[in-house]
């Protein structure tokens, strides 16, 4: 295990996840419970849904969203952004990510 430093990046993303049945007040909540639970992201606020699938299991949700996360000092800010999240739980997709002052 190696440890780097890193630095909290804000940044806007188009997202696609699987939100579980019942486990929140709103969908909006949903999303955000999601992203809440990967250990890089250390805030998160839902721009808008753009689209809703429900299935028997879950909902499958796209959203635009803005967060803040930790990203290693020396990676290329954008790349890491995505690779942090499509490593979530329950992340199916990041496209459009634009890291601030980037």
């Amino acid at each position: 295990m190696s440890l780097s430093a890193t630095v909290p990046v804000d940044a806007s993303a188009a997202v696609s996840l699987r939100v579980p049945r019942g486990g929140s007040e709103d969908l909006e909540a949903g999303v955000a419970s999601v992203l809440d639970g990967i250990d890089v992201v250390r805030d998160v606020s839902i721009e808008r849904v753009t689209r809703v699938r429900p299935t028997w299991t879950d909902i499958r949700v796209d959203a635009d969203v803005a967060l803040t996360v930790a990203v290693p000092q020396t990676d290329d800010p954008v790349d890491a952004c995505v690779t942090r999240l499509e490593d979530g739980f329950g992340i199916t997709g990041v496209d459009a990510v634009v890291v601030d002052d980037a």
